[in-house]
């Protein structure tokens, strides 16, 4: 039998297929999403229990001339393959391929850029009033996990979408799960007969609860919402994972993000590297210190699997606290545990804590409260791309008064810094890489005690130049200041405050180079300059980070090399400011 996907170059072909081969497109979505996971990874779970959903979309809604604005792109894997992009698949996720979220520039299918979570119903009212005012034909449809639900920015684009005379349509697809099982009242909510009551409370027609994976009904009933004058809310029930055995057994994530894997001997073989991650040994110095002080509480918004936090919450359930996609809460939550007492930790990803900027300001440092953050994925964060890279950690958080950051080299750094933050009587950040951890190399004494200051990594006898670092690019400078002759590398470790007396003994030698896996605006690097200019110290400084332009997705290690940020990159940094010095 000839397959039907080859054939369809665009959502228009979907609408030309006879109904009676729907669900044959369906298996074949469901089939390339697996293979295509298998081979190069990617968010599995989320797309399979999406694919009826997004088949019954472009049905019924007209694409591009009809706005589908989806909430995080890791559910629309059979969108892309519906829109022109199949035969590139396979470099999802790949320098130069295919994005690991929705982006306009890659597809005009994809009415928006969209990587975190919570923003579709804003962003599709805005369009849909702005084509009001401009004239322009056609409808906007928001696709919302229910996992968004748990997030106050969908419930600010509710509250005025509900109060407004414009046609929105609103679908939400209910599977129960974010990355993992949804919290709160809410997801509990739904699966209610006060589903209806609560959306028509908010000023929606409520259409649903309907079967997400029977396309009839799924048709139907879009059908209907398409020819409403006022907001309406299509409630689709679906299984994340649906279709894939090894997802849907999968009682954790539903294999939220599989891959690669192969079928051998009927079974599933997945790939691991088998090496600790920076994530695992924060969490091995946290379970530890919690052993020992019951004060000591862990938050995430939504992120235990990603934190490797999932063990910690089985040891002590009642001080490990998942309060869903809601990184403003869990903020100012850790703000509300510190003034009674506790000792909160709130562990969150870099590009997460971004929507929180107002909260860490206001909510924590402005009273002076000791909440720790632990900022994973801080720099380079690879397949997952722009918009989740942590790039501006380092230069929005070192002007907060009050407030401490640093880096480890490597994982043994970890219950040194964390002891420091746990001992201290105000903010503290500790960021680190996703990535595996590296051995400790001889030069490098991480020690048990809390941490003062910076660290000499290699002090030359007649120095020439000095390396500065934050972080794990510390071993990397390491492995080019020995190839030269009289090259030191000093390892700052705290960001703020910065370690003067260290830094400019590191200037004396009338050379440096500061490296850090953030922007160079506003970072590490700037702030060495601040406090040379503050001593009238006159050494060449030369700042490598992250540049003035989002990062894409690809190869984090190969991205290092190409912007510079590894050992031969520094050394040919060092060189030519040596040669711009004579």
């Amino acid at each position: 039998m000839t397959r039907l996907l080859p054939g369809l170059q665009s959502p228009a072909d979907v609408r030309a297929l006879p109904e009676a081969e729907l669900p044959r497109l369906c298996e074949e979505l469901r089939e390339e999403i697996i293979s295509i996971c298998g081979r190069v990874g990617g968010h599995l779970g989320a797309s399979l229990g999406a694919v009826e959903l997004v088949v019954a979309l472009h049905r019924v809604f007209h694409s591009p001339q009809d706005a589908l604005v989806f909430d995080v792109g890791h559910q629309a894997y059979a969108h892309k393959l519906l829109s022109g992009r199949r035969e590139r698949m396979e470099t999802l996720r790949q320098a130069g391929g295919i994005a690991p979220f929705l982006d306009p520039r890659e597809s005009p299918h994809d009415a928006l850029a969209a990587g975190h979570a919570c923003t579709a119903v804003s962003a599709a009212l805005g369009m849909l009033e702005g084509r009001r005012l401009l004239g322009r034909k056609g409808r906007v449809v928001a696709v919302v996990g229910d996992g968004a639900l748990t997030g106050g920015l969908t419930f600010e684009g509710l509250n005025n979408a509900g109060g407004l005379p414009l046609p929105l349509v609103v679908v939400l697809n209910d599977n129960q799960m974010s990355i993992s099982a949804n919290v709160g009242a809410i997801p509990a909510l739904l699966r209610t007969r006060e589903a209806r009551s609560f959306f028509e409370g908010l000023g929606f027609t409520y259409l649903g609860p309907v079967d997400g994976h029977e396309l009839g009904a799924l048709a139907d009933t879009l059908r209907e919402a398409r020819a409403s004058l006022r907001p309406v809310v299509v409630h689709a029930l679906t299984q994340k994972g649906r279709g894939f055995p090894p997802a849907e057994a999968d009682t954790q994530t539903r294999g939220h993000a599989m891959g690669p894997y192969e079928w051998r001997d009927g079974k599933l073989v997945r790939s691991r590297g088998g090496q600790r991650t920076f994530s695992e040994a924060f969490a091995t110095a946290l379970e530890e210190v919690m052993a020992r002080d019951s004060r000591v509480v862990a938050v995430s918004p939504a992120m235990l699997e990603g934190s490797a936090l999932v063990g910690l919450k089985a040891r002590y359930p009642e001080r490990v606290h998942d309060v869903g996609i809601a990184e403003q809460h869990a903020v100012t939550f850790c703000a509300g545990l510190a003034a009674m007492g506790a000792r909160p930790v709130c562990a969150i990803y870099s590009t997460f804590l971004q929507r929180a900027f107002d909260q860490v300001i206001h909510d924590v440092c402005l009273p002076g409260l000791p909440v720790v953050f632990a900022v994973d994925r801080a720099g380079l964060v690879g397949a997952d791309g722009a918009t989740h890279q942590g790039t501006y950690d380092i230069s929005s958080l070192r002007a907060l008064p009050g407030l401490a950051l640093m880096a480890p080299v490597v994982g043994e750094d970890m219950a040194p810094m964390l002891a420091s933050a746990l001992a201290a009587t105000g903010p503290t950040v500790i960021r680190f890489p996703r990535g595996t951890l590296s051995p400790v190399p001889p030069e490098l004494d991480p020690g048990v005690a809390p941490i003062q200051g910076a660290r000499w990594l290699l002090r030359a006898e007649a120095p020439r130049l000095t390396l500065v670092t934050l972080g794990p690019l510390g071993l990397a400078a390491l492995a080019a200041a020995k190839a030269e002759h009289g090259w030191s590398v000093l390892d700052a470790r705290c960001v703020s405050p910065l370690d003067a007396p260290a830094l400019l003994e590191a200037a004396a030698c009338g050379h440096v180079v500061v490296v850090e896996e953030g922007t160079t605006r506003g970072g590490l690097g700037s702030a060495v300059l601040e406090l040379y200019a503050a001593h009238g110290c006159s050494a060449r400084v030369r700042l490598m980070g992250m540049p003035d332009t989002f990062v894409p997705h690809g190869d984090a290690r190969v991205q290092r090399a190409q912007l510079g940020l590894d050992s031969e990159g520094m050394r040919r940094a060092g060189r030519e400011l040596l040669g711009a010095g004579r």
